[in-house]
């Protein structure tokens, strides 16, 4: 090894050579704004332990990945969030994607589904299918995977709180029904309190407190109570918050804050929580700053395995593993010159890939002018089979470990996304930070820095404020079905002739009930799921029970 005085001498030496001459800007800093050196050197290491800070793939802290093998035994999953119109036209599009090479299927659901509204609405019947597949009651469910091998290949539901209770039990009914035992049922609900509150504009939804609730209910039936017990129920999806505009340590730090309010509330109930913590999952973006997203993604490997056992005195290390899904970056795609979008997703999913992910979805190039075609959606995963299949990055195991500007800037982000935790747990955990506004007011100045950001050139974008073109790009424009909302009208119409309305009436009765008791309502919802109640009648249930919450959103 060199001696670092002798180093720290050659390091001055360049120092006064590199001075001669001029660099193209004053100060370079990642996105998060964390200034950033012209090299790094063992210098910058000094304090740094190889096994406590990297240690082995497979082993704490985790920093260079979950499993002792990585991509060496098996690459990441491709799952591309992907619906639309009616849940036949979805399931084909499904289809498409499997032939295609996906291996995993992702619902992307429609704004009604979302929030548990009814389709025969005149205030949102025009909003049926057009942003997402339309999951009302279970016939839709079976529509949507019907053919498709459930029991092979994990589905993932990314729904929220209000509504992940009576999609996950329809899909739940679904898969026994079709004979298989709901102890080999894998997939995830996203289930997510801060995508309720923070990533969409909510609208007939409830108070933090009794989102949290309904969230960790599906947590224990799922996973402590072993009901389905390879099954994630919960999917901290940070990518939503990173899509408003705040940077990878806020991205991180509300994740985890997130995460400790619902493992606080899971104990509060008795539970331990080595009984769930291990399906706990999360889902990141994959942003453009291709050396600190990376580090974002080992960073946070270490945190939570610190996390878990410094905080709650977990040493089992299978229960310290931190599991994520990537999405790249759908912010920042551009409806100018939007094939350019095609190279932006693939820079983000390779730092997603050297970065160590469970899962992927890559975006298609036309995502910020209509929801892909199938063209380009079948791009998009041919996106991640390059990478998987040709380019050789999963041949070596965390192969940007041991550089030291990573190494520097894993340990820098692992610093300040603890700092921020302590910001967070200072105004009293998430659900505080909801119901006082201070989440809202975080993201209202993100949001307006990174604007400012853009429209004064400080962060170029090309074709936006940098190369602009004024030749336009022709692209498909993927129109969903007009018929849609007719079509689901006419499934609940169906339904409700065919089920026993009083055993639906006798259920809602009883789930009204175990909500002014505040017990855990899975049992209830997937009897009545199961018996062909609508999502609208189970969450208009809560509603009635719990009321409605307004957002303290600042602008």
């Amino acid at each position: 090894m060199n001696d670092l005085r002798k180093i720290e001498e050659e390091e001055k030496k360049w120092m006064e050579r590199a001075r001669q001459k001029k660099e193209r800007q004053e100060r370079f800093e990642t996105y998060s704004g964390i200034p950033v050196k012209a090299i790094y050197t063992p210098l910058d290491l000094k304090d740094h332990d190889y096994l406590r800070d990297e240690g082995f793939p497979g082993f704490p802290p985790f920093t260079r990945g979950v499993y002792p093998t990585m991509y060496r035994g098996s690459f990441w999953t491709t799952r591309q969030f992907s619906g639309h119109g009616t849940p036949e036209e979805t399931n084909e599009r499904w289809k498409l994607l499997y032939k295609e090479g996906e291996t995993g299927f992702s619902a992307a659901m429609d704004s009604l589904t979302f929030v548990g509204l009814d389709p025969s609405d005149p205030n949102v019947e025009p909003e049926v299918g057009t942003d997402g597949v339309p999951l009302y009651c279970k016939p839709a469910v079976e529509a949507l995977v019907k053919d498709l091998p459930i029991d092979k290949v994990s589905v993932a539901f990314p729904i929220e709180c209000l509504t992940s209770a009576p999609v996950s039990a329809m899909y739940f009914n679904v898969y026994m029904e079709r004979g298989f035992d709901l102890a080999t049922c894998k997939g995830t609900t996203q289930n997510d309190i801060l995508t309720m509150s923070i990533g969409y504009v909510q609208y007939k939804s409830l108070d933090p407190a009794h989102l949290l609730k309904l969230a960790c209910d599906l947590i224990e039936w799922c996973t402590a109570d072993k009901n389905v017990p390879k099954w994630h129920p919960i999917n901290f999806t940070t990518y939503n918050y990173r899509e408003g505009g705040i940077d990878a340590i806020q991205e991180l730090g509300f994740g985890f804050a997130n995460a400790i309010e619902h493992i606080e509330h899971l104990i509060e109930r008795g539970r331990k929580p080595e009984e769930f913590v291990d399906r706990l999952a999360f889902h990141l973006s994959a942003h453009n700053d291709f050396f600190e997203e990376i580090a974002k993604y080992r960073a946070a490997r270490r945190i939570w395995a610190k996390l878990l056992r410094d905080r709650y005195g977990i040493e089992d290390p299978k229960h310290l593993g931190f599991r994520y899904h990537i999405q790249t970056a759908g912010s920042s795609l551009t409806r100018q010159q939007p094939m350019v979008n095609i190279i932006r997703t693939t820079v983000q999913a390779l730092a997603a890939a050297l970065g160590g992910c469970q899962s992927m979805h890559t975006n298609s190039y036309d995502e910020a002018i209509c929801l892909p075609t199938e063209e380009s959606v079948t791009l998009a995963v041919r996106t991640q089979l390059v990478l998987k299949e040709e380019s050789r990055i999963g041949n070596v195991i965390d192969p940007l470990g041991g550089s030291y500007y990573i190494e520097w800037l894993t340990d820098e982000i692992e610093d300040r996304v603890w700092k921020y935790l302590d910001k967070i747990e200072q105004v009293g955990g998430i659900v505080k930070a909801l119901e006082t506004g201070w989440i809202y007011r975080e993201m209202a100045e993100a949001f307006h820095k990174r604007r400012r950001a853009i429209e004064t050139g400080e962060e170029r974008v090309i074709g936006v404020n940098c190369y602009v073109s004024e030749e336009k790009q022709k692209v498909e424009v993927f129109r969903t079905n007009p018929n849609a909302a007719k079509i689901e009208q006419e499934r609940i119409k169906k339904l409700k002739a065919e089920r026993d309305n009083r055993k639906i009436e006798e259920l809602l009765d009883k789930l009204r009930r175990v909500c002014e008791r505040e017990e855990n309502v899975m049992p209830v919802v997937m009897e009545l799921m199961g018996k062909g109640a609508t999502l609208y009648e189970v969450c208009d249930t809560y509603r009635d029970v719990w009321g409605e919450w307004k957002q303290p959103i600042v602008f």
